[in-house]
C-alpha cells in the first residue's frame, strides 16, 4: 500500500512507512508492549542513531506531529505541477526579473555638442508603481512552490486553481502592458529598449496558457449561438 503522507509504495502489511516511518495502517493489538523496528527507527517519523538495538515503543497519540512551523514535512516534487503551471512559473520568473532590467532609453543634446549622450532606465526607475507587479509575481511563484511542495496544500485558498492563475497572470499582463505604453518624462529623446519586449513577452506567455482557453470557449459560443445583435 502507498504511504498517505509521501506516497511510498510499502509491502502489503506493512505498518509503518519504509521511507519516512508515518504509521500506514493499524498496529496488531500483540505490539501494544513494544517490538522491534529497523536499526536506528526512531518514533517521530524518521531514523536515528538513538535507543538500544532499534527498540522501538509505538507512539502514544497517532501520526508524527507536524514540525516547528506547524507545517506538514515539505516533499518538492516537480510533477505536482501540469505543463500549464510550468508555463506560468516561468514566464512569471522573467517578467519579475525583467522589470530591473533596461526598459527606456534617453539621450539628450545633439551629437554637434560636445553635452550630447544617452543613457537607460529599468521599468521600476521609470515607473516606480511597478514593483506592484514584483508582488504579484512573488505572490504567484509562491503559491506554485506550495503546490509542488505538499501533495495538498496545507491551507485553504479563496479562490479555485484555475481563476487564481486567471486573476494572478491577467493583472500582470495589464500592469507590463500600461508601463510599455505610458512612457515616462514624455516621448521626446525616450524610447524603448530591450528589456521592456522581453517583460511584455514574458508576461504574454505566462497569461496565453490560462486566459486563451476560456476566451475561445466563450468565442465559441458566442458564435454557436449566432452571438451579435438579433435583428427583430
Amino acid at each position: 500500500m502507498n504511504c498517505p503522507q509521501c506516497q511510498t509504495a510499502n509491502g502489503p502489511g506493512s505498518t509503518f512507512c519504509g521511507n519516512c516511518g508515518t504509521r500506514i495502517a493499524a498496529a496488531p493489538a500483540t505490539a501494544s508492549a513494544g517490538y522491534d523496528a529497523p536499526q536506528g527507527y526512531h518514533a517521530a517519523g524518521g531514523y536515528s542513531t538513538g535507543g538500544p538495538q532499534g527498540q522501538y515503543q509505538p507512539p502514544a497519540g497517532g501520526p508524527p506531529t507536524p514540525g516547528p512551523s506547524g507545517l506538514p514535512p515539505v516533499n518538492f516534487d516537480h510533477r505536482r505541477l501540469t505543463r500549464t503551471d510550468k508555463i506560468v512559473a516561468g514566464g512569471t520568473f522573467i517578467t519579475m526579473i525583467s522589470i530591473w532590467l533596461p526598459w527606456f532609453s534617453i539621450s539628450w543634446g545633439s551629437s554637434t555638442f560636445q553635452d550630447a549622450g544617452s543613457a537607460s532606465i529599468s521599468g521600476t526607475t521609470g515607473h516606480g508603481w511597478l514593483w506592484l507587479e514584483f508582488i504579484v509575481a512573488l505572490a504567484l511563484l509562491a503559491y506554485l512552490a506550495a503546490r509542488a511542495a505538499w501533495d495538498r496544500l496545507p491551507f485553504t485558498m479563496p479562490v479555485p486553481h484555475s481563476p487564481l492563475l486567471i486573476a494572478g497572470t491577467s493583472l500582470q499582463l495589464l500592469l507590463v502592458l500600461i508601463a510599455f505604453i505610458d512612457i515616462p518624462y514624455g516621448s521626446d529623446g525616450v524610447g524603448l529598449t530591450w528589456g521592456a519586449f522581453i517583460a511584455l513577452l514574458a508576461a504574454l506567455a505566462a497569461a496565453g496558457p490560462v486566459v486563451g482557453p476560456p476566451v475561445r470557449s466563450y468565442l465559441d459560443r458566442r458564435k454557436a449561438t449566432g452571438g451579435g445583435p438579433r435583428s427583430y
